[in-house]
């Protein structure tokens, strides 16, 4: 159900990253510092993020890496993938996990206690995402409109 006045579609679609455009793939351990390493990568992308959507794009791969280290049941071993492309007027994120998946609740917060904002904050801030099982674990993708 959407959270605010702009169209959001949680559900449609595999929430692929459309192959045109330019973008990256980046493979990354379970690890603390894995959401340190996607925004360090998407601050390097040489202005493939436009600065009008930076903040709001490293805030929400953040919040994406962060819930797929804590909560997607991953492995030592597994790895999770952001993948961003940039087409006319669109940045499209997805971070897959190998996990054992997880169902999405961004209506679930308790203002009295730290986290579970996530997706909450991926609700408020993308123009659209959605969360859809994999063969091999879970894609958690959003779209963040722009001008050019």
């Amino acid at each position: 159900m959407p959270t605010s006045s702009r169209e959001k579609d949680h559900t449609n679609g595999r929430g692929d990253v459309p192959g045109r455009g330019d973008g990256f793939d980046l493979l990354l351990k379970k690890d603390r510092g894995s959401a340190f390493a996607a925004r360090q990568v998407v601050l390097a992308g040489n202005g493939l993020v436009p600065a009008a959507v930076r903040d709001d794009v490293l805030l929400l791969v953040s919040e994406l890496v962060t819930n797929a280290v804590l909560h997607a049941g991953m492995g030592r071993d597994q790895l999770l993938r952001v993948e961003l492309r940039r087409s006319p007027g669109l940045v499209r994120l997805a971070v897959v996990d190998e996990g054992i998946g997880f169902t999405s609740h961004p209506e679930c917060v308790d203002g009295d206690r730290p986290g579970g904002w996530g997706l909450l904050l991926v609700d408020r801030i993308a123009d659209r995402w959605g969360v859809v099982p994999t063969a091999t674990g879970t894609r958690v993708w959003f779209e963040i409109r722009f001008e050019e």
